[in-house]
């Protein structure tokens, strides 16, 4: 059984020293992941959004007819009241 014992303290000795390690990550090139690609979605997003915006209000106001038709007059109806 010590033999056992002394292979559980020598692994948490190891343990202990590997997790103040600092695993180094690769640092990613990727263009897709840049901080210059979100903020190109970003303004395209916004741009997209506020052109929609823009062509809504330009059809409101110079298109959209917003006149009502006539109500349709009833014969042989008594009036309300």
């Amino acid at each position: 059984m010590s033999g056992q014992s002394a292979l559980m303290a020598n692994l948490a000795d190891v343990v202990k020293e590997a997790k103040d390690e600092e695993i180094p990550m690769p640092k990613s090139n990727d263009f897709f992941e840049s901080k210059t690609f979100r903020l190109l979605t970003l303004m395209l997003y916004m741009g997209g959004v506020s052109g929609m915006g823009l062509t809504l209000a330009v059809y409101y106001l110079f298109i959209w007819d917003s006149r009502m038709p006539p109500l349709p007059v009833f014969k042989h109806t008594h009036p309300i009241g």
